[in-house]
Parts: C-alpha cells; structure tokens; sequence
C-alpha cells in the first residue's frame, strides 16, 4: 500500500486526463501481481503469524508462530512474543496458556498434561520481558502484559483452523493476572477462565513480598529495615531496582535477567467486568496472595458461574505440585461443563475447601 500512496503522490504531476487511467492500470497490476492478497494477509494476521510449521508427528502439527502485541496503551509500537500452537485434527476448543513471572512458554508447556490429550488445541508464549526477545522490555506485572494475551487470542480467534472453537485461558500468578485484565478490557476473548493465584492488586502483592524478606544475625530472624518505607513507595521509579531484587529473593524460580517495572493494577476491580464462567484456585499458605484476597475477586467476579477452591498447597502456585491427581480432576469437571454449556446455562456459585485431615 505504500508503493501505491508513493504513486499517488507521483501521478499529481500528470496532466488530468492521464492520472485517472495511470493509477487504474497500476491498481489492476497491483491486484494482478498478488499485492491485494499479501495486503488482505497482512490484515488478517495483524495480531501474529506462522512462521514455521514442523512435521505432522502422531497426529499433532505443531507451528512456531510470533504474536504482535501493542507496546502500551499510549503507543502503537508492536513487540513480537515468541509462541508455540500445538494442533489436534479432532480438537473440541483451545487452550491460550498464560506463564507467571521468572517463567516462559516452556515452563509452561508442561500444563498441557491438565487437559484430556487431543481434545484441545494448545498456545504457550512468552510475556514481554521473557523468554525470546526480550531484550529493551520490561515485565509490568499484568498491567502492559494484557496486551500480550489481547493479541494472543485474537490471533487465536483469526486463525482459520481455530476461529471457530470454542476459547478457553489457563493462567497462573502474573499468567492469571493478564488474563484478567485482558478480558476486562475485552470480554470477548474468552470462553471460559481457569485462573490460578492471581494477586487483588500490585501494591499488596509488592507488600506481601516485601513482608516475607528476612535475615538472619548471630541467630536471630529479623525482617527488613525500612520495609514500610519501601512499601509506601514501591511504585517509583527508584525503587523499582530495588523491587526486581526483593522479587528475585521471594521467588521460587532461578535468577533471570528481567527488567521489572512495576505499576499500580487492581485486578479485584477488574473482575467486575468478567462475566464468562471462571474457575480461581490458591494455596492457603500463599505467601504472595492471601485467602482474604481471592476471595474478594470471587465475589467480585460478575460471572454467573463461578467456583473457588482453597487448597492445601504449600506455598505460591502449589496446588497443582501439592495434588495433580486432583487439580486435574476439578480443571476437568470444570472445563466440561464449558464444553457441554451447563456452565453458560447455569447460575452457581461453588467454594471448595480441602480438608485438614487431607493434609501428609
């Protein structure tokens, strides 16, 4: 198109007679050469593309693609995320798999194992800050990373072999986060939302993790000098080094080099806006997000169905190392009511929690 606004501009100098003709004849040729077929292309694969596709292997294709989120709300600049699709002849519905910090798309991938093998379709990818391609970008903890599972879906949505299907999302700790806020911001992304330790709002996650910072002097556990101080301004920019290093020591997951801006997101506020049935999981003993906070989004979640369970993991995103067997089995039952449409034809609202006699 650019070829042609250059022509445009260069067919002034014409005289008027021969304009009209000469850019009719340049359109046609335009037309002719494939030009309005790599223009329509380019529209339809405007939030990502294939870009390489393996051998068909036991019944899967499995395709690297990149997907093209905005930079920000205040730019039309477009990253390129690095994913994986994975393809079933037989697939009912899609899964978009959404990572948490410190993860990427093949830590993730091992998620995959939660759905009934070849029944979905799956996409993992890389947030921005992660994985490939990362360098010059900053993670923002949920709040540009929306973009990232906007643009993930979309593509989802616009590929022919999957347009159709039903959409579902998986995501947990910052992965869940995202998701939220994407749906909030588009509700018609997703069909359904299994959504695990997602935090209340960036200043109480930042609050906890700096809370669970302690050090040890001639035998004694102390907590960290100036905590309230730092939590009072964890948002500005000097303190964000700060707070990528504190993120590191409370994480679970080796050391990466993720550069980390952090950004006020209230996602208790943003479930309000979801309304397709939703399925929260946490640990009671999470260290990052509390049993009082997942329980606000719950109840602040406008969806009509809606289950929460409470489980006996250890710690931050536990509950599915603590029991898969079961974790599995409730992903399940869940994801089958979607498929079957009791979900959307049913108002229910379940809290589940494990009991303490359950626990080794």
């Amino acid at each position: 198109m650019a070829i042609i606004e250059y022509l445009h501009k260069k067919s002034r100098h014409f005289p008027n007679r021969f304009r009209d003709y000469f850019l009719l004849m340049i359109t046609i040729e335009f037309c002719l050469s494939g030009g309005m077929q790599s223009f329509a292309k380019a529209l339809n694969n405007a939030y990502g593309d294939v870009v390489e596709r393996d051998a068909e292997h036991d019944g899967i294709t499995v395709e690297r693609v990149m997907i093209y989120p905005k930079l920000c709300s205040k730019s039309q600049k477009r990253l390129a995320r690095s994913g994986i699709l994975m393809r079933y002849p037989d697939a009912e519905a899609t899964v978009l798999i959404c990572h948490g910090f410190m993860c990427d798309k093949f830590d993730s991938g091992i998620f995959r194992t939660l759905f009934p093998r070849g029944k979905f379709n799956f996409l993992v990818f890389d947030f921005r800050a992660h994985g490939d391609l990362h360098d010059g970008q900053f993670c923002t903890l949920g709040k540009d990373e929306k973009y990232d599972v906007v643009a993930a879906a979309r593509f989802i949505r616009q590929y022919d072999a999957l347009k159709d299907k039903p959409l579902f999302v998986y995501g947990f700790s910052m992965g869940a986060v995202s998701a939220i806020e994407a749906q909030a911001k588009d509700g018609t992304l997703f069909d359904a939302m299994i959504l695990d330790c997602p935090f209340d709002s960036a200043e109480n996650v930042l609050k906890r993790s700096l809370d669970n910072v302690k050090f040890s002097l001639f035998g004694y556990e102390f907590s960290l000098p100036g905590r309230s101080l730092l939590q009072r301004y964890a948002f500005h920019p000097y303190v964000q080094s700060m707070i990528k290093i504190l993120l590191r020591a409370v994480s679970r997951q080796e050391p990466k080099d993720i550069e980390v801006q952090a950004y006020p997101i209230k996602p208790v506020e943003s479930v309000k806006k979801i309304s397709v049935p939703c399925f929260y999981i946490l640990c009671k003993r999470d260290d990052k997000v509390s049993v009082d906070a997942i329980q606000e989004i719950f109840a602040s979640t406008a969806s009509l169905y809606k289950a929460l369970w409470i489980t006996n993991g250890r710690g931050h995103f536990d509950s599915y190392f603590y029991n898969p067997e079961k974790y599995i089995e409730l992903v399940q039952q869940f994801i089958s009511a979607c498929l079957d449409g009791t979900a959307q034809k049913t108002h229910k609202k379940t809290v589940m929690r494990d009991d303490e006699k359950e626990e080794s």
